[in-house]
Order: structure tokens, then sequence, then C-alpha cells
């Protein structure tokens, strides 16, 4: 648990750092060999600098890098990097990692920092990949979080259902920040996901062949770690209680299981783990979010100007949306066209182009003082969500043949009213007055720095 406690320290004191252990110890207690490194995506300038972006920025800047496909490279084992160590059969020992427990009641070790990566080889190698769990079982067995309706998942059930068999799988861990933001990038079933994640990384992705399945599955060459292995038909393991993006525990399921059958990884590979519940997770997941939903109401508000999912609604279920409004409606508009991205998205709410989406406390002054409830908030019953929102409900009141997860969702239009109608003005110095005052003429940067921060 230390680990996780100094993080939470750490967002607490509203600081996020990369943080990297050397003294660790593996699962079975014994010296590890492999330092970790963890908070990788919690500070969203640092997200912002490897995408070559701003803070504000980040998140359309990413969108339009994956809209941009790129040929993968593939190099031969010399070549890569991720095969300098590679460990077969007996040899494959996944108690070696320092896989952590982060939290009081966790059902088990789980590798949080896993890209989950399954191949269709009908008609081309189509590669699809997301970060999915790794429960430890044993020292060459996992369950893997294969979520009903996910594309992973889909590809395992086609697998069962057409031949039998189990379906060939690899996990990798650590890479290039945008290369791992590339992994959550939400595109169709058909699409080839190395493609997008080189465009994500602006250079093509670089792939080896498999130990397992040579050339008929390709894994990263510039990973960390790769771990391969076999989801068998049948096999169903305990998937315990384990912390999720939204602060609480998931409960605990049976999932398919895998079946590993090589470990490659570098000569001095670091594991990368995920800190749950904060930062790292939030951000790692929403700035790829983020230009999805800006595409997405940009065909219904062409003025929108910026979208933000703020850690503060776990950087899912909230949205910030920022326009140009030119029309009355347009703040509704919105808020519809974002909801049906993505089924984690909760609440909306839509601002005027003043107002910084980046601090919940002007976004919260805009709904105080630019909404009227019983004109401008929008509420939809019973639409699908996440199961990982404690307030969803299994099915419809009543209707026990149902089982989908539902819950009320909607957003507030906090914008002012399009011109020509009149609407209070808001306080500012003038700019020219703004630009030319700095703090450090008036104070000094030694007693700027002894002002502790305050949320």
């Amino acid at each position: 648990f230390e680990i996780s406690a100094l993080h939470v320290k750490l967002d607490r004191a509203h600081k996020f750092p990369i943080t990297f252990f050397t003294k660790l110890r593996d699962v079975e207690g014994k010296p590890c060999a492999f330092p970790l490194l963890s908070n990788l995506f919690a500070s969203r300038r640092l997200c912002a600098l490897a995408l070559e972006s701003s803070v504000e920025r980040a998140g359309l800047d990413y969108d339009a890098r994956s809209q941009e496909l790129k040929t993968p490279v593939v190099v031969g084992r010399a070549e890569a990097p991720v095969k300098q160590i590679v460990k077969k059969g007996d040899e494959v020992n996944l108690y070696d990692f320092p896989v952590p427990l982060p939290y009081h009641m966790e059902g088990g070790r789980t590798i949080l920092g896993s890209v989950i990566t399954t191949v269709d080889n009908h008609e081309g190698n189509v590669y699809n990949c997301a970060y999915q769990t790794l429960r430890l079982l044993g020292p060459r067995k996992v369950t893997v979080g294969l979520g009903e309706g996910t594309h992973n998942w889909e590809r395992y059930r086609e697998r069962v259902a057409n031949t039998g068999e189990g379906l060939p799988a690899i996990a990798w861990m650590g890479h290039h920040p945008a290369a791992c933001m590339g992994a959550l990038t939400r595109v169709p079933i058909d699409v080839d996901e190395y493609l997008v994640i080189g465009g994500a990384l602006g250079e093509p992705f670089r792939l080896t062949p498999s130990e397992t399945w040579g050339e008929k599955f390709l894994v990263p060459a510039d990973a960390e770690i790769v771990i391969e292995g076999i989801i068998p038909p049948k096999e169903r393991g305990r998937h315990g209680l384990r912390a999720d993006f939204a602060r609480y525990y998931s409960p605990e399921t049976l999932r398919p299981v895998m079946e590993v059958q090589a470990i490659t990884h570098r000569r001095d590979a670091i594991y990368h783990d995920i800190h749950l519940g904060g930062r790292d997770q939030d951000h790692l997941g929403g700035i790829p979010l983020e230009g999805s939903l800006y595409r997405a109401v940009k065909q219904s508000v062409p003025t929108v100007k910026n979208v933000h999912l703020p850690s503060s609604g776990c950087s899912r279920f909230h949205a910030y949306v920022q326009i140009k409004k030119t029309a009355a409606g347009q703040g509704r508009e919105a808020i519809v066209a974002a909801l049906g991205v993505d089924r984690r998205v909760k609440h909306v709410v839509v601002v005027d182009e003043d107002i910084n989406i980046f601090d919940d406390a002007e976004v919260l002054w805009a709904v105080a003082t630019r909404s009227r409830w019983d004109r401008d908030m929008i509420v939809i019953p019973n639409l699908i969500c996440t199961t990982r929102d404690p307030t969803a409900y299994a099915g419809s009141p009543g209707d026990l043949s149902y089982h989908a997860y539902t819950v009320a969702k909607g957003g507030i239009d906090a914008t002012m009213p399009a011109p020509p109608e009149p609407f209070e003005i808001r306080i500012k110095v003038p700019e020219e007055v703004m630009n030319r005052v700095q703090l450090q003429d008036y104070v000094s940067n030694d007693l700027l720095s002894k002002i502790p921060l305050d949320a």
C-alpha cells in the first residue's frame, strides 16, 4: 500500500510528478530486479509535452494526431529492445514483477499498466488495443479484464463461437506516453489500432514478430515488457475486488483466463504501473476522449472552441464544453451531441468562450450566474451507462428481464443568450494592464514560493 499512499498524499498536495521506485520486492517478497514507474500521466502539463501541445489543446491536438494513420514499421528481433531478454515455458514467472496492492480491500495482485492486444487475421492483420487489467492467479496464469461489449471481448467471443479455440493475446507495458494514449483511441473495430498509435506518436509504430506466433502476431518493438498468452475458450477465474476509475471498488466477477506462453523485455526494463483513482488514470483515459467529444460536438455546433473532461468527474462522467454562442439552442445541441459519444459521459456543462473550462471554479460560477434550471437543464432518463457508475441500476424498474445498466443523464446550458439579446457585463481588468503587471515586480519570487497552495 505504500506506493499508493505516497500518490494519494501527492494528489492531495496538488503535486503531480512522475514517480520512480527502485527498492522494491516482487510478489513473493524477494528483492525485485524491476524498478517501478508510475504517475506518468498525472500532470496534464507533461501529457501535453509528450504530444508537443499545450494544457488547453492537448485533447484537440491528440485527436488530430490520431486521425493521421501511419503504417507500422516491422523490425527484426535483433533491432527490438523488447527482445533483449526472452523467457519461455517454465522460465516464465509473473511473480518476478513488483505488482503492488494499491488499496485496502483489493482482492489480489493486479497488473494495471497492461495494454491487451488481439489481432484479426481474416482480412489482413487488424490489431485492437485497450488497457485491461490482469489479475495474477499463478506464475503463468492470469484473469483478463475483458469487459463485455469491448472490441477485445468481441474478438474472443467470435473466436470461440467460430472455431472453439482459444484467442491469442499479448499484454504490452511501458512505451512513449503518446503510444499509451493511442491505445485508448475510440475507433471502429475494423480499424487497425497499430496505425492509430503511429498517428498519436507522430511516427510509425515499430513492431517485431512475437515469440509464440511469429509474424502472424506482431508486438511493439520498443515496449518495456511484452507478455504473450492464450485465452482458452471456457475457463474462467475470479477477477476479484479491484479499484477503478470512479474511486470505488469494482465487484468481483468471473473473467476469462490467459495462459502465459512467453515474456520478453528490455535488459533494464521498467515496470509501468498506473495510479488508480487519481490524475494518472484520469488523464490517460480522459485526454484521448476529449478529442472524440470535440469532433462530435463540432458536427452539431461548428463554433465549439474546446472540450474538457475534469478530474472532478473522474475525467469520464463530467464534460465541460466551451462554445462561441451565435444562436439560441446551441447549448442544448452541444449537450445532446456530447452525451452520445461515450456511455460514461453523464453530465455536460456548456459555457461561453470567456469561461476557462480547465478551472472548476469558473465553470461553477457560470452555472451559478448564467443558468436558470427551469429553462436550461436537460435530464434524459434511462440511458445506457458504464457499470462502474455507482448510481446506475440494472434494467428498468419492475422489468427483471432487462439487464443493461442505465442512469439518468443530462446537462446544463450555462451560456449567456446569443446576441443581440442583452445580458449583464462581466467585470474585467483592461487587457493592457493585465499584460503589464507581473507578480514578480511586486512580490519577490522567494516570498511567492513560501505562500502555500490553497484550493
